[in-house]
């Protein structure tokens, strides 16, 4: 016999019924992605064309992972003998005179960068490359370039250098390791300019990342600046990482 309640929730006479049904589970996207694509791998090997389709798409997947892994050994190599070229062009008169004229060419040696230390990574190696005049694409595939609008190591306002984080010798690979107080060396045909980095920049910390169309890094200042700027993160050009370093010291040749 039925209860009492079972009599209340029962429908009243010439009511139609409609019983629930439960509401459809949603997988989440991934999971509705690989079972829509395992679908597809299932229906292929059932047709001779889909077969061959198939292996073709094995081989080009084969040849693109191969392509990502060999780049960087690719570029490196390159960068390698860009720099070895640059470091006998750098110790030449003619580029002692064409840097006094400012007539350095896009892609020429320009000044060597070195950092002997990053105060926020014991292990990171020194850093010891030729930087070339420009920021073009060309140019870079040497490692690091200066920012053509923006005054020559030494002189006073804002020099600017680019440098690859990864490939081409990723010569800035670990700049977001350095630290108030570390210092970054250019030497240049008519002498050698120390940097120190600063503590902060504009009240934020230093170094900092900031997007990819922030021209405002590279601006002249008043006073005897140079700044680094390269890509983050590491792999790709979504932002920027930008550290700020302030003269405190110079050894002028001749």
């Amino acid at each position: 016999m039925s209860s009492q309640n079972d009599q209340e929730n029962w429908p009243e006479a010439g009511t139609p019924f409609t019983p629930e049904r439960p509401s459809p589970r949603r997988e989440m996207l991934p999971k509705r992605l690989g079972a829509t694509f395992g679908f597809l791998l299932g229906c292929v090997p059932r047709r001779r064309s889909g077969r061959r389709a198939l292996g073709i798409l094995t081989v080009l997947m084969a040849f693109a992972g191969v392509g990502l892994l060999s780049y960087p050994l690719v570029t490196d190599f390159w960068a390698k003998q860009r720099q070895g070229t640059l470091n006998k062009e750098f110790a030449s008169e003619q580029v002692v005179d064409a840097y006094k004229r400012r007539e350095i060419a896009v892609g020429g040696a320009l000044t060597r960068l070195r950092i002997k230390k990053f105060g926020g990574c014991a292990t990171c190696k020194p850093i010891n490359v030729i930087v070339v005049e420009g920021t073009t694409g060309n140019a870079l595939r040497a490692g690091a370039g200066h920012y053509t609008n923006t005054p020559l190591p030494g002189e006073s306002g804002n020099v600017a250098i680019a440098g690859h984080r990864t490939g081409f010798g990723e010569p800035f690979r670990h700049i977001d390791a350095l630290r108030p107080g570390d210092e970054i060396i250019l030497e240049t045909p008519v002498g050698d300019y120390v940097y120190q980095v600063q503590s902060e920049v504009d009240g934020h910390k230093n170094p900092w990342v900031t997007h990819p169309k922030d021209f405002s890094v590279i601006a002249p200042t008043q006073e005897h600046a140079l700044t680094l700027t390269t890509c983050d993160p590491p792999h790709t050009s979504l932002k920027r990482l930008i550290v700020r370093a302030k003269l405190i010291r110079s050894t002028v040749v001749g």
